[in-house]
């Protein structure tokens, strides 16, 4: 459906800002307008001889033309009806905007509601009832951090950027970001107070670019949907499991397996059990954990082979049949099952002696005493289910290989496999889930980690009781371990690996499998689920690949600039092998945040936002004072819970606390005076990693901060601001350098530098030609991503470098004037 904008008059509108990404274009017509509905695409030419004269309308004054229609009204009642005409006409199953509450869909639901129109009852297919109708505006209600607060019968309403937060890992959700890293456009962003100015400007020159810019959210929504297959996978999952669309999106995974599992169980006149949570709650508690080494925490220049089960959880209700329906009940209970009922769950189990003497002979018991009858008795539901799910899913995959050129078709494919893979994942939550399960049972939960646990500990004894490999185990993780192979080379590892897995599969009842995974070399250990390697997949592959677990570099709880740096810190360290060369990259990278010369975007942390009730109270949270500080200027700017929060912290009085150093990035930029606190990015974020990671090496990396010299990055006093120019510090610091050789001294160019005017005039106009040539280079990059040559510069996106860099590049032109000027001094001398 192509998106309409509408014009209006309103005569109550109130004071807040225009319609987020995806919301209709309200604009005000010209006095006299008529009340009609036609397309703007281009007429024919007029002639001369034309008697009647056609007006322009709104738009084509602003040069709107082509595909668009639009429809033009007089009034915000009659807006509204043409909204529910145009949903009439279409009939869309799924409403779509990026964010749903405040802006696009929730902002027309708030005026229809200022207008005391019901527009969530008129929207709906069935527009009688309206209790299934409701849009909650001013409270978050449980789970509108997965989906949406609108609720309309009959239609899906997806709010686009939550669903991004399970779709990409992203430090911040805004459309900009997404838009870069899923379209791979750079799309600039323009704030309300912009967009207003462009709608409303006295001429109709600009308003093209506000129609345009909505008009790319609308169509780039479409788009990264289609990007990233939402439809037709979320599709494919309700068919996979048997349940609606939406609840795909919004309900958890122990309503897919239950879904699946009681298709299974009705044939067999089963019914599931449903336990009060008073029964959960009298339940025993789990007694097995899954098995977690911890690792010898260092360096490790040899190779270190990971082997990992493949899907171990659901290969040992298989091969064991593990069930509800097959579990009869703990060993030392069974002696008791003669009184009566035996505990069995969140229930109780009855099962009478003489059933007892005849399986028997025909029971396996799992290693924490839990009896189950085998298959040939009964094979379980849980095993059935996740059996077939393995095995449709090679005959997927099987397929996918088959049907390559068919692009279609393999999406399709893919969706399902993922879909079945998903499940069968999850399969041993719902029988553990003892605290909000729907059905747990501890008896079959338990057995199957103790199993496991039992599976892996046999499988690293093997390895270490077998002396022709050599091999020594250093970490073990659930289904994984981690192999180090002292003295042997790459080659090597790959084939004693491979031996370990024909070893251990053998071993073992189908269809357990160990798979080679992949070879370290080198690699760091630190803790437990904390380790980092160049690792080598086939023997032929030439280039490692870095990879990454639980540290710093792959979190999002930090800034760029901490993983930036830990990154290229590894790297150097696994390639040169020289702490030298590592210590060096160190010094420089914090010499370089002292000095101000980092992009500002790699010092932007982002904290998810719990939302007013989510905090308690006098707490001191800096996604928390931000949304403060945007409540007290704007009562719609109050961030949605779950959204990304971005902040920075900067220079402030001594004895301040830290939470009174938060500040917006945006605050950052428009305040020269602001500078971004080296200390504490040094400090307290990027060394204390640094030094987890090379403490295993025996260097304290603290000791080489404190005893380089410091640097500290004084601001000129012509970019400040005059109320602040007074009493700063920095007033004492403005001519201390030469801007030539950048010695010391109370000249406007030292003496030294003056012998050589040649030398001097030569060197500054090469640094002012340099900053100005920069700056209009940047400047025309940010033309050319708004499509128009605009000397203001409007756009404001963070997630843009080049806003960054285009700031500094501003403070280094306006340097450049001063440079010139100290220039003219030095000539005329």
């Amino acid at each position: 459906m192509s998106p309409q904008p509408s014009t209006s008059k309103d005569t109550s509108q109130p004071k807040t800002s225009p319609g987020g990404p995806g919301s209709k274009v309200k604009t005000t017509p010209q006095k006299g307008k008529r009340s009609k509905s036609r397309s703007p695409s281009p007429r024919p030419p007029r002639s001369l001889k034309d008697t009647d004269y056609i007006e322009d309308t709104l738009l084509e004054k602003s040069g709107v033309n082509g595909d668009l229609k639009v429809t033009y009204v007089d009034s915000e009642e009659m807006l509204f009806d043409e909204v529910l005409k145009l949903i009439s006409r279409w009939d869309p199953d799924i409403l779509v905007g990026f964010e749903i509450q405040n802006f696009s869909w929730g902002y027309l639901l708030q005026r229809a509601s200022h207008l005391s129109i019901n527009l969530c009852a008129l929207m709906s297919r069935i527009p009688e009832d309206k209790r299934k109708s409701s849009f909650k505006a001013e409270s978050d209600e449980w789970g509108a951090d997965h989906s949406s607060e609108i609720h309309i019968a009959g239609r899906i309403i997806l709010n686009l950027w939550r669903l991004m937060r399970h779709e990409v890992a992203l430090n911040i959700y805004t459309y900009e970001n997404i838009a870069f890293h899923v379209l791979h456009e750079r799309i600039p962003h323009f704030s309300f107070q912009t967009l207003s100015s462009l709608f409303n400007h006295r001429t109709h020159l600009y308003r093209w670019r506000f129609i345009q810019y909505y008009l790319t959210r609308v169509e780039g929504n479409m788009r990264i949907i289609d990007q990233l297959d939402l439809i037709g996978r979320t599709s494919e999952f309700a068919r996979v499991f048997g349940i609606e669309f939406y609840h795909v999106l919004s309900r958890g995974s122990q309503y897919r397996v239950e879904s699946m599992m009681l298709r299974l169980a009705k044939p067999m006149n089963f019914i599931p059990v449903s336990p009060s949570v008073n029964q959960r709650a009298r339940m025993k508690a789990p007694e097995c954990i899954a098995l977690t080494l911890e690792p010898e925490s260092r360096f490790y220049p040899d190779p270190v082979i990971v082997l990992d089960f493949q899907s171990l959880y659901p290969s040992i209700m298989i091969a064991h049949n593990y069930c509800f329906s097959t579990c009869v009940g703990r060993l030392d209970y069974l002696k008791k099952a003669y009184d009566g009922p035996i505990e069995f769950g969140c229930t109780n189990l009855r099962i009478t002696p003489s059933t007892l003497d005849k399986i028997k002979d025909h029971v396996t018991v799992s290693p924490n005493g839990v009896v189950f009858v085998k298959k040939h008795i009964r094979k379980g539901i849980i095993s059935s289910m996740v059996d077939e799910i393995l095995n449709t899913r090679i005959m997927v995959k099987k397929s996918m290989k088959e049907y390559k050129k068919d692009k279609g078709l393999q999406r399709l494919l893919d969706a399902r496999q993922l879909g079945l893979k998903l499940i069968a994942n999850v399969t041993y939550g719902y029988t553990g889930a003892n605290f909000s399960g729907r059905m747990p049972c501890i008896e079959v939960g338990d057995s199957i980690v103790r199993k496991a646990r039992e599976t892996l500990e046999r499988a690293i004894q093997l390895v270490e009781d077998t002396p022709r490999w050599g091999a020594k185990v250093v970490y073990g993780d659930t289904d994984s371990m981690f192999i180090e192979l002292k003295g042997r080379s790459k080659d090597e590892a790959f084939v004693i690996g491979q031996e370990i897995c024909d070893a251990v599969t053998a071993m073992n009842p189908k269809p357990i499998k160990l798979k080679f995974e992949k070879v370290y070399l080198p690699c760091v250990l630190q803790t437990k689920k904390r380790y980092v390697g160049y690792s080598y997949e086939t023997p032929d592959q030439k280039e490692p690949v870095y990879d990454a677990k639980g540290i710093e570099t792959v979190r999002r709880d930090s800034c760029s600039a901490v993983s930036k740096i830990l990154e290229r810190t590894i790297k150097i360290l696994f390639t040169s092998r020289d702490v030298s060369q590592v210590k060096e990259y160190i010094l420089k990278q914090c010499t370089k945040l002292m000095q101000g010369k980092v992009s500002m975007q790699d010092c932007i942390f982002a904290k998810e936002y719990r939302g007013m009730k989510g905090y308690k109270p006098g707490a001191c949270v800096p996604a928390l004072e931000i949304a403060k500080k945007l409540l007290r200027n704007d009562r719609r700017a109050e961030p949605r819970v779950g959204e990304r929060v971005p902040y920075v912290i900067v220079y402030g009085s001594p004895g301040l606390p830290l939470i009174m150093l938060v500040r917006q990035p945006q605050e950052l930029l428009q305040d020269p005076s602001l500078r971004i606190n080296a200390t504490y990015y040094i400090t307290k974020q990027i060394l204390p990693p640094l030094d987890r990671l090379l403490s295993l090496l025996g260097v304290d990396v603290f000791s080489w901060y404190n005893d380089m010299p410091k640097v500290v990055r004084v601001l000129p006093q012509s970019l400040m601001p005059a109320e602040k120019k007074k009493g700063t510090i920095s007033q004492f610091f403005s001519t201390v350098n030469c801007p030539v050789c950048d010695k010391l001294t109370n000249q406007t160019i030292c003496n030294n530098c003056m012998q050589n005017p040649q030398m001097v005039c030569v060197s500054l106009c090469d640094r002012i030609t340099k900053w100005e040539k920069v700056h209009q280079t940047l400047i025309q990059i940010c033309n050319t991503c708004m499509g128009v040559q605009d000397e203001r510069q409007p756009c404001d996106s963070l997630d843009c470098p080049i806003m960054f860099r285009r700031v500094l590049a501003k403070q280094d032109h306006h340097k450049a004037d001063q440079l010139r000027v100290t220039l003219e001094k030095a000539l005329e001398f």
